[in-house]
């Protein structure tokens, strides 16, 4: 059995300009998943739909957002019950769906299958148009069994001083 989880991430103000960062080591989700964040990270509530409810055991979602950068990194991770396999690529259309669901235009630049870990794992990159600004993102979801993880982060598609930011997070994760 399988099902999409959709997430929803917050679309931030752009703001031009670069700062420096504080960077922590974050852990979330059972298998922790580890990563570094530029950034004080925020528990998130987040109301799964009816129908999936039934189907998790547990859900915690997460998020940085710098107003200043306009920076943005969302975290999930679920544990289905054991007869439901977790849905890489399901949760990258169910993350797309929702951002165009909310007046957003996404296109994708590129999904790609991979391991991080040894884990299956999906890498999406694209951008977001969202009321008249545009933002690039990457949108990586690993998968074992019943277990997901979901990373995504935003930057403004106008500020390239962000994508080594972007990439280092991105780099960083772990199980």
């Amino acid at each position: 059995m399988r099902i999409l989880l959709l997430l929803f991430c917050f679309v931030p103000s752009l703001v031009a300009g670069q700062q420096s960062f504080a960077w922590e080591n974050f852990s979330f989700g059972e298998p922790a998943l580890s990563l570094q964040i530029p950034g004080e990270v925020k528990s998130q509530n987040t109301n799964l739909p009816p129908d999936a409810q039934v189907l998790v055991r547990a859900y915690d979602a997460y998020y940085h957002r710098n107003t200043e950068t306009g920076l943005v990194v969302t975290l999930m991770h679920a544990q289905y019950l054991e007869d439901v396999e977790a849905d890489k690529l399901g949760a990258v259309e169910g993350t797309n769906n929702q951002w165009e669901g909310t007046g957003s235009r996404v296109v994708i630049l590129s999904t790609t299958e991979n391991k991080i870990s040894g884990k299956s794992a999906v890498q999406q990159t694209g951008h977001l148009m969202n009321a008249g600004r545009e933002y690039d993102f990457m949108d990586v979801v690993i998968v074992e069994g019943a277990y997901i993880w979901q990373v995504i982060v935003m930057i403004p598609s106008d500020d390239k001083s962000l994508q080594p930011t972007l990439r280092k997070i991105i780099d960083s994760i772990s199980i």
